[in-house]
């Protein structure tokens, strides 16, 4: 009988590995998968981990430069709070922009990330930055205030008037200028678009090195491993700070979070717009629609993403 036991062990011993061996590399694999290697730029979590992080101090700063105009190029800057009290008598409503950072020089810089079509997007841009131009006005007759520049890194298109002239192009911007001669008076308020979704150039059609930083800034949520120029800089100093696997505990903790909570409010997000497209169907549009943006207040969601997925506008929301 003890022989038997023995016989029978060595016997079930090799499928016994095999199969946990199996069960390894299964998990292994899903792992693999699974992981993401580099931030996505156009995530909350992942503009957060890059943008929030003044260790990334002189990656942002080669960001914003290459976006930039060659005569408005950066050497420093200091991070600024990005939660601002309305400026307007009367209204006291807290606005926040995605980042803010001031140059040596006191000009200002706010990127916005942008992932969904938002209703009025292009009026709110011109909202925060005029909001951040007027904000440093000092008492008295002196108008010498510094210019403010915003960025926007657009995951959805700009819905340009002129399509054939915007059918290759993915970099706009925006300013006070002259109607017939284009004359610029004086720097004040600007606004550039990096419309991420119109740049299709591949890996070996990036020459530039504006061209090489908008490819990342689309695509590194997706690779695995960098592009062949990735190990040049400043790509390869911009990859290493996209890096996950490089955050510290603390950093990854966070993100971690980040992302869970970006996870449920999209989860959010979409139920509420199916249930206003079931309930537009059923009880009418316009009372689904006010309806569905009760149970999105409810849930804490901000106004501008309501009317994003209501068609709603700013006042009748905030009346409910």
């Amino acid at each position: 009988m003890f022989f038997f036991i023995l016989y029978s062990i060595r016997n079930l011993l090799p499928n016994f590995a095999s199969v946990n061996f199996n069960i390894f590399t299964m998990k292994e694999k899903t792992e693999e998968r699974s992981e993401q290697r580099y931030v996505d730029i156009l995530s909350n979590a992942g503009f957060k981990a890059f943008f929030g992080d003044e260790g990334n101090k002189e990656e942002v700063m080669m960001l914003i430069n290459t976006l930039l105009p060659a005569s408005r190029q950066v050497t420093d800057i200091e991070y600024r709070p990005t939660d601002h009290q309305g400026p307007v008598i009367g209204h006291s409503k807290d606005f926040q922009f995605d980042f803010m950072c001031r140059d040596v020089t006191g000009a200002m810089f706010i990127v916005e990330m942008q992932r969904y079509k938002e209703v009025s997007w292009f009026k709110r841009c011109v909202s925060y930055a005029s909001r951040a131009y007027d904000r440093q006005n000092k008492t008295g007759f002196d108008y010498d205030v510094p210019p403010v520049y915003l960025i926007g890194l657009m995951g959805v298109d700009i819905n340009h008037p002129d399509k054939d002239y915007w059918k290759n192009k993915y970099i706009s911007e925006y300013t006070f200028r002259e109607k017939e001669c284009h004359d610029l008076l004086d720097e004040t308020i600007v606004i550039i678009f990096a419309e991420l979704t119109r740049f299709h150039k591949t890996e070996d059609e990036c020459v530039t090195e504006q061209d090489r930083l908008l490819y990342l800034l689309k695509n590194s949520g997706k690779m695995k491993m960098p592009p062949k120029w990735g190990t040049e800089k400043p790509c390869k100093d911009i990859l290493d700070a996209f890096e996950i696997g490089d955050f510290s505990k603390e950093k990854r903790k966070q993100y971690d979070k980040d992302m869970y909570d970006e996870k449920r409010r999209n989860g959010e997000l979409a139920a509420a717009r199916n249930d206003g497209r079931a309930e537009g169907l059923a009880e009418g549009h316009a009372e689904a629609q006010t309806e569905i943006a009760r149970k999105m207040l409810d849930a804490g969601m901000p106004v501008d993403q309501i009317m994003l997925f209501t068609g709603l506008d700013k006042e009748t929301i905030e009346k409910l």
